[in-house]
């Protein structure tokens, strides 16, 4: 009993910073935030982009807003993704000395994670690189200086997590770090709860020909939805007209789509929804059968695991990070999208075998089920005591791509760590 006291109140007396350029759209990093928050009350978010808080999460943790944020866009990729860097406020480093904190958790591997390093040098406090995962529009394979700056930050970073296996090769294998530096356990992961918190948003629609096939993001071309228009064309020649395929984004190319809709005959079948508030996201989920992702480039895409949440089987791009959460054949299968005849046959499953929807649905609640922001922030935990511990060797003492899920925190930490005053 004495050591979980004296754990809770080392919890209390850290200070913990997150550094986070954008989170424009980042309302799923709420649950994690809040959740984190109740183990570290101590803990601010920086960024420079805040969209305000989703309902119910008001003030269950603290943000402060950086001016001066910009992405600046250099270049596209040939799937359409956007190449840059975010420009950085030039308060961090003093909102970092007037808050003080023990450990920082930064965007890796960007200004933001430079100014974190030198406020390690001033002050000796922990840095932790968040990696969400990789592409090939942000790995800069064919950027041997991007490689090397990298590399060189890498050297000063305590630790990094990632969510993905794709994420941790990269981390150890071309960037070097070494395996015990290294925390691989999905934190970007969804409370259904979140989606669910508008008050009008029960009604989503009502079709009468199912299986409903649903697309979650952003129209342009990164994200893939000509080919799942394609697929759904081909379902058509095939005499298969029982089927709705729902749209839920906006962007550059939505003229594009309705154009191409209307070429493919498919006015009928495809239903576009527009841009929805993430809060209402939820009510499209529970009136959906089947959830498609047919992405190009995604590092991770938390709208598969949002869709495993709400019980639905996933068709998902082999080129999302989030694949590796798909079981194929189980829960859902994975698929090359520049094949829409790979795609249509996959939709042809649900289409012919009603039946594997539920089948395939409850696969998924059971495979995501593990992967909350209450589990995510305690993995968190153990990763901020191991790292402050005086009397632990830290990461060395982990196996690689350890979950940090073994030991509680009152065992981790015997004393406690000592947090710089206020």
């Amino acid at each position: 009993m004495r050591f979980q006291k004296t754990a809770k109140n080392s919890c209390g007396s850290i200070r913990v910073a997150w550094l986070m350029p954008s989170l424009e759209r980042g309302y799923y990093w709420q649950p994690l935030h809040r959740e984190f928050t109740r183990l570290f009350p101590n803990t601010v978010i920086f960024t420079g982009n805040w969209p305000g808080y989703l309902r119910g999460y008001e003030a269950s943790f603290t943000v402060q807003q950086l001016e001066g944020f910009k992405f600046v866009v250099l270049r596209r990729t040939e799937t359409g993704a956007n190449i840059g860097f975010t420009r950085a406020p030039t308060s961090i480093l003093p909102a970092l000395r007037r808050f003080r904190p023990s450990v920082i958790f930064t965007s890796s591997f960007t200004i933001w994670t430079l100014y974190a390093l030198a406020y390690k040098f001033h002050r000796n406090c922990r840095v932790v690189g968040v990696w969400d995962g990789t592409s090939p529009g942000v790995a800069y394979l064919d950027s041997p200086w991007h490689l090397r700056l990298r590399r060189f930050l890498a050297r000063f970073i305590d630790a990094v997590i990632t969510n993905s296996q794709a994420g941790e090769r990269y981390l150890r294998d071309i960037l070097r770090i070494p395996e015990s530096k290294i925390v691989r356990r999905p934190y970007q992961v969804p409370e259904p709860n979140a989606l669910c918190s508008s008050k009008d948003g029960e009604n989503a629609f009502k079709l009468n020909s199912r299986p409903v096939f649903l697309f979650v993001g952003s129209l342009i071309t990164r994200k893939g939805w000509r080919y799942l228009l394609e697929a759904a064309a081909q379902l058509v020649q095939r005499g298969m007209n029982s089927f709705s395929v729902v749209l839920a984004g906006d962007g550059e190319q939505r003229q594009d789509l309705l154009r191409m809709v209307a070429a493919l005959g498919l006015e009928s079948i495809v239903h576009l929804m527009g841009q929805m508030r993430y809060e209402d996201l939820g009510a499209l989920f529970l009136a959906s059968d089947v959830f498609v992702l047919p992405t190009l480039e995604d590092v991770w895409a938390v709208a598969v695991l949002e869709a495993m949440a709400f019980g639905k089987p996933v068709l998902c791009s082999q080129y999302a990070g989030a694949k590796e959460m798909v079981e194929h054949g189980v829960n859902g299968y994975v698929f090359d999208p520049r094949s829409p005849g790979e795609l249509a046959e996959n939709m042809a499953r649900f289409i012919q075998q009603p039946g594997l929807i539920a089948e395939f649905g409850q696969k998924s609640k059971e495979i995501i089920a593990p992967h909350t922001p209450a589990c995510a922030a305690k993995v968190l935990e153990s990763l901020v005591l191991r790292l402050l511990a005086p009397h632990e060797r830290a990461l060395e003492e982990l196996p690689a791509g350890e979950s940090l899920s073994g030991p509680s925190s009152a065992q981790v930490l015997e004393r406690p760590a000592r947090a710089n005053p206020r």
